[in-house]
């Protein structure tokens, strides 16, 4: 099995994950299959916070969306000039999914089933990373040399933070509370998102494209993976928690109530990992 991102619902009850022909799902409680949906080269997913809803951003087909009840396909887009997706996400009200493209992301409102905003993000090719904020009234987009936030009500540009964003998918930030963590090269930099200046800084392993940062909502630790390590560091003091191996990991995920770690590993061979805390 070819598995290569994966994602817990916010109830705990299954896991949406990558593999080589499309996107599966996981019954938590014991990990039987419960179905497969056809998404051809899908790199990124997400959940809705409601649980309602499963999308995920392909390499040549656009984004998909699914029903996460009766799994069939809700939404399929494609943008003629842009096709392929590198993030996706959808708002904390599950009203609106957002996804990256080539120097944009497209807000696009679920009710309506149309395009809410476009955020032309004036970065170094491809937006990488979309990701709302806890709060829902923020957007987060990253290309390779900067980070933008945008008002996620009218789309309009609010700060933009030169910083190199390593990894894709959408693995390399993450919002916690009005602060963003950024994986750039070798340190995790966590800004202040309404100034753009940095709070604190620290040195990590060598990230690349497929590292991966992942933190719990109200829990205050940082895992980041890249190759076969996985550190856990706190948010507040920086200081290093654990660190754990196994053979070439290429996603984290930790479940919203930090009942469980779910770590992808490999490409070939894959396995995924859940562990109980």
């Amino acid at each position: 099995m070819w598995l290569k991102r994966a994602i817990f619902a916010a109830n705990e009850e299954y896991l949406v994950g990558i593999v080589l022909d499309g996107v599966r799902v996981w019954r938590v409680e014991d990990g039987k299959q419960i179905t497969t949906m056809v998404a051809e080269s899908a790199r990124c997913l997400a959940v809705s916070q409601c649980d309602k809803w499963i999308a995920a951003g392909t390499d040549n087909i656009g984004v998909i969306m699914w029903d996460a009840k009766t799994y069939e396909q809700v939404l399929r887009y494609k943008d003629s000039d842009t096709p392929n997706i590198l993030g996706v996400d959808f708002s904390p009200d599950s009203t609106r999914l957002v996804f990256a493209t080539w120097l944009k992301a497209t807000v696009w409102d679920i009710a309506t089933c149309k395009q809410a905003h476009t955020l032309h993000h004036h970065g170094h090719g491809w937006v990488k990373t979309v990701q709302y904020s806890p709060q829902g009234d923020r957007i987060a987009t990253a290309s390779h040399d900067s980070v933008h936030v945008w008002d996620s009500n009218n789309g309009g540009l609010l700060l933009e933070i030169p910083v190199t964003v390593t990894p894709e998918f959408n693995q390399g930030l993450r919002w916690f509370n009005t602060h963003l963590f950024i994986l750039s090269k070798s340190t995790l930099k966590q800004f202040d998102a309404s100034t753009g200046s940095v709070v604190a800084q620290w040195p990590v392993s060598e990230s690349n494209s497929l590292s991966c940062i992942t933190l719990p909502k109200n829990v205050e630790f940082i895992a980041y993976s890249t190759n076969s390590t996985i550190t856990f560091w706190d948010t507040s003091t920086h200081t290093q928690l654990g660190l754990v191996q196994y053979p070439e990991v290429n996603s984290i995920a930790i479940s919203p109530a930090v009942r469980f770690s779910q770590l992808v590993e490999g490409n070939s061979a894959s396995k995924a990992y859940l562990i109980s805390s």
